[in-house]
This record gives C-alpha cells, structure tokens and sequence, in this order.
C-alpha cells in the first residue's frame, strides 16, 4: 500500500512538472522565434492544461481570502500560495523547484484568477533543501516589490504548534472541478475537512511522516492536483499546505498537507521580515 501511494504522488508530480516544462518550453520559443513583423509584439502563451479545484467548493467572496494568491507562469495560474509577509510567499516545492524565477510571478488581492489584482514577478525561489516528492514539499517565493496590505491583501500568521487532532479547517484554491469541466475563474473553498492524528492517517494511507498534516473528508471533496500549494487554515492561521492526494481525485482517503510548524524555524530563518507567527 505504502509502496502504491509512492507511485500515485509521483505520478502526480511528474504531471506537475512536465505541464510546467512545456509553458516553459512554449515561453522560450516565443521569445526566439519570432518573425520580423511582429518582433516587437509581447510573446503569447498557451494556456495550461487545466487542473481540477477545491472539490464541491463555494465561490470565495473578494477579501474572504486576502492572504491567498495565484502562483503563475507566464501569466497562467499554476499552483496556489500564501502570504505571510509583503515580500514573502508560500507555496509547496513541487510547484516551482524547476522553475527559474523570472519565469514565476503572483496574481495577488483578487479572487478572479483572470482579472484584477496585482501581479508580482518573482526574484528567488527557496525550495526546502530536503524536498524530494511529497517530503518537506515547501517553498518560499521572494517577491520583486512589496505587496501593499489593503483590505484584498493581507498576510496570515504562520502556526508554530501542532493544530489539535478532530477540527475543521479551511482550504481554497483554483482550478477545475472535474477532468472535462471548465476550469472556473473563482477561487473555491471548503470547510468539510477535519484534521486527524498520523496514527489514524496511516491505516488509510501507510507510514505517515511527521511532517505531514492529514485531513479527512468524505468521497466528492478534498483537493486535486491544481490545488498544490494553497492553504489549510485554522482559526485565523496557516497550518497546512496543499500537497498530495491518493487514488483518483475526491476519494474518501485522507488528503496530505505540509503541517507547517514542523517547518516553523525554517520559514523564520528564510522568510523576508515581517512574518507573523
């Protein structure tokens, strides 16, 4: 089961990277390929392959979620991620470990992945050191100017304890409800999942390492691949980052998150001034 599990968040991820990869690839050839009619034109992206949303999520309001952000290439939403100073954001490794930064950027203070907002380029990406597969998948986004707090924009405190085992959290994120859906425009949201202890986690799902925060949920809800990197939050703070599923997307396995106290010193240590925690 373990040895399944493995290969169901690889597979995740190499979809994830390859995905990235031919943005990437399509950026670059629109930069130098260009004939001399419309050199001067911007170079155009493709849009990505669509990833699925917050399953049976509800539309986000503008300003219910002030700390959440789109993670983009080439001005395609990518991943989520969070806020938790003006020049620092979170987001899980997976998203961005291969990316150069000046192919990064953040759509920030709106709900609308398509419009409104800011948008921010990205100077450093600080992936964990230790990142390989959905172990220590967090990152830090180092962002070129400083995000200004308005009541769209705001940053969130960073937990620096373990949330207690049976309560419910908050998820959101972009994305896709389904394989052939429409990718909808607004960010989606949920309050169905509850965190559970490991030991509980690993009947379902094998060995689960203490870095890992586990949220239940029932069949239909949860998160899907597009969905890495958004937040898990609990009265107010940030305690989880969106980072693999099991089986097909809205099975009634547990979902894995990065529990983000286990990596307190880490984003203190890395992180621009300012974070709350």
């Amino acid at each position: 089961r373990c040895s399944l599990r493995l290969l169901q968040v690889k597979i995740m991820n190499c979809r994830i990277f390859y995905g990235k990869l031919l943005v990437v690839l399509a950026l670059l050839v629109a930069e130098t390929v260009q004939s001399d009619d419309d050199a001067a034109a911007e170079p155009t992206t493709p849009e990505l392959v669509p990833t699925p949303r917050i399953l049976s999520g509800s539309d986000a309001l503008p300003g219910q979620f002030p700390y959440v952000v789109s993670v983009r290439v080439g001005g395609q939403h990518i991943c989520g991620g969070t806020i938790i100073s003006q020049k620092s954001v979170l987001t899980a490794a997976q998203c961005v470990y291969s990316l150069l930064p000046h192919f990064l950027m953040v759509q920030a203070g709106s709900v609308n992945r398509t419009a409104g907002g800011v948008v921010v380029n990205v100077t450093q990406v600080l992936s964990h050191p230790n990142f390989l597969d959905y172990n220590n998948d967090i990152a830090i986004l180092k962002l070129e100017t400083a995000l200004q707090y308005n009541n769209l924009i705001q940053p969130i405190p960073v937990a620096t304890n373990d949330v207690p085992d049976g309560v419910g959290v908050n998820i959101a994120g972009w994305g896709r409800s389904g394989e052939h859906n429409v990718q909808p425009e607004i960010l989606k949201y949920s309050r169905s999942l509850r965190t559970i202890s490991n030991d509980e986690c690993a009947h379902d799902i094998g060995t689960v390492s203490p870095s890992i925060l586990c949220l239940a949920k029932n069949s239909g809800n949860g998160i899907c691949g597009g969905d890495a990197g958004g937040p898990a939050v609990y009265k107010g703070v940030l305690v989880g980052i969106a980072s693999y599923h099991l089986s097909v997307c809205g099975a009634s396995t547990p979902d894995g998150y990065t529990k983000i106290s286990y990596y307190k010193d880490w984003i203190a240590e890395n992180s621009c001034s300012g974070v709350k925690m």
